[in-house]
């Protein structure tokens, strides 16, 4: 009998929806934000999403799920990394873009996941704001109809490692350094000021989706093993 594998990271994701149900489980201060949106269906979903998927592994009803979002790197309530109240074995992270949301859980570590549109990472001057120099030749070499989703899979990497080390925008992207986008997702160097607690583990998150691309990392010092799932 072939022993079960154990799941590090869990991702689940789900086409980004406007049944108003979803508004139902979301707390006052998540439905004002999300009304603030310009796609409020967008933000109400993932965290509809977030908050079913913890209820589901800590029990309990989804709306009664309390969150902390204070920033590891300002200290601000508002726009820091999730984390469940109660539960601090538990990492979560979400990300929305386009027409999905996706939710990445983890008990090994820190996680962090990101989902992007590949046509919003297809522009001029994409590498002078995201890419450290010695990451420029990877995407040179990528064939031009392909250069939009090469360059929308190196971004998700890097948002990724930012959002599972908390840092996530305090730290400037070309200082995460990962792997080209037609090799396997690798952190290849961290170049921030402030160190990185852990070992990172990468990877890229297949959706099935087309248009978009998503990546999940875990501050953990061995490969992690990932289970997707739709919602």
């Amino acid at each position: 009998m072939i022993a079960p594998v154990a799941v590090d990271i869990e991702v689940v994701w789900r086409r980004v929806s406007t049944d108003p149900a979803l508004a139902d489980l979301l707390d006052e201060q998540e439905r004002e934000r999300a009304a603030r949106r310009g796609n409020p269906a967008r933000y109400t979903t993932a965290h509809a999403l977030l908050r079913t998927a913890v209820a589901e592994r800590v029990g309990g009803a989804a709306r009664d799920v309390v969150f902390d979002r204070t920033c590891a790197t300002c200290g601000s309530h508002r726009h820091g990394k999730p984390t469940v109240a109660g539960h601090p074995d538990l990492s979560v992270s979400l990300s929305y873009a386009g027409g999905l949301a996706v939710v990445a859980l983890s008990r090994a570590g820190e996680v962090g996941v990101d989902i992007e549109v590949v046509d919003d990472s297809d522009f001029e001057g994409f590498n002078a704001v995201t890419l450290d120099p010695s990451e420029a030749p990877a995407l040179d070499r990528v064939a031009p109809d392909d250069l939009g989703l090469a360059r929308a899979r190196v971004w998700a990497r890097k948002e990724a490692v930012l959002k599972a080390s908390g840092h996530g925008l305090a730290v400037d992207p070309r200082q995460v350094v990962v792997s080209g986008p037609q090799e396997a997702a690798t952190l290849v160097a961290w170049k921030g000021e402030q160190a990185l607690v852990r070992p990172v583990q990468l990877a890229d998150v297949e959706l099935g989706e087309p248009g978009h691309v998503a990546a999940v990392a875990l501050l953990a010092p061995e490969p992690a093993q990932v289970r997707v799932v739709s919602a």
